[in-house]
């Protein structure tokens, strides 16, 4: 029996262009994935490390500051302002006007699907990423007063998993071409917010008490050593400041008291509960 001979399918060009914007866009989002997974990363290691300098430095600038809040105090005496309230005018009947249900309706559903797809509810970089893309969706939905897709996303639709496979190929190259240039979007993102956390000032000194511990030596010990001294400078000053301030209070007048006895006798005033005497 003669063997049939194989029918070769030719894609056509734009089934071809298809194939070549979807594998660039899967490739975009290895390459999104493995930024996330380093920013995160990076977090992680800053966050730990912020922790322990807070631990060993942090709290010890915490008391400095309050000592020179002190000395600031005592330089600077205040006495607290009353605040002033400015009269509210006063407004005629203003007139009644009949409330837009449509517009309130619209409002009150964009109200409630942003409150399900807040980018502030996120667990993740990539959870972030994607909740943005939907509050942008979302938005542009609320411009056009689109409470279809509204109503649709509250129910949990999302709009970026829509493949698109059932429309015409060149809706579908331009979707792809829309996400792939929303993902090179998200990875400049995130280049550009591992670049911020690397140039910190909590990188720099994470780097250099590496350098410092390869040279047997504990910089945050270091900087601890540092604080605790300013703090006794601080200390110091306090009570010099608060001796010189003594020093210049007016000489005791013993006059009241000699007036007070040639008076006659009547009941002593009572002392104010609040009265405090200052050391």
């Amino acid at each position: 029996m003669p063997r049939r001979a194989a029918i070769a399918h030719q894609p056509k060009p734009e089934d071809a262009e298809l194939f070549r914007h979807r594998a660039e866009l899967a490739r975009l989002r290895t390459t999104l994935a493995a930024r996330e997974a380093d920013l995160d990363h990076l977090r992680a290691q800053l966050n730990s490390f912020e922790g322990r300098y807070i631990r060993q430095v942090g709290v010890l600038y915490i008391q400095l500051d309050e000592w020179e809040d002190r000395i600031t105090e005592l330089n600077n005496p205040t006495q607290p302002q009353p605040e002033i309230l400015e009269p509210e005018p006063e407004l005629g009947p203003q007139p009644k006007t009949e409330p837009d249900t449509t517009a309130v309706d619209l409002k009150s559903l964009f109200r409630e699907v942003a409150k399900r797809i807040h980018p502030d509810r996120a667990r993740s970089v990539h959870d972030e990423l994607h909740r943005n893309h939907l509050m942008s969706q979302a938005n542009a939905a609320f411009l056009r007063s689109d409470t279809d897709l509204l109503q649709r996303m509250l129910n949990g639709y999302d709009p970026s998993t829509d493949s698109g496979d059932d429309q015409p190929v060149a809706d579908q190259l331009a979707r792809l071409t829309e996400r792939i240039a929303q993902t090179h979007e998200d990875i400049a993102t995130l280049n550009a917010e591992i670049e911020a956390l690397a140039a910190s000032e909590m990188a720099d000194l994470r780097d250099r008490t590496k350098i410092a511990a390869q040279q047997g030596r504990d910089l945050l010990a270091e900087l601890a050593a540092r604080v605790k001294g300013s703090i006794g400078i601080a200390m110091r000053r306090y009570e010099l400041e608060l001796g010189r301030i003594r020093r210049k209070q007016p000489a005791f007048n013993p006059e009241p008291l000699l007036t007070a006895e040639r008076a006659p006798t009547t009941a002593p005033r009572a002392v104010p509960s609040n009265t405090r005497h200052k050391n």
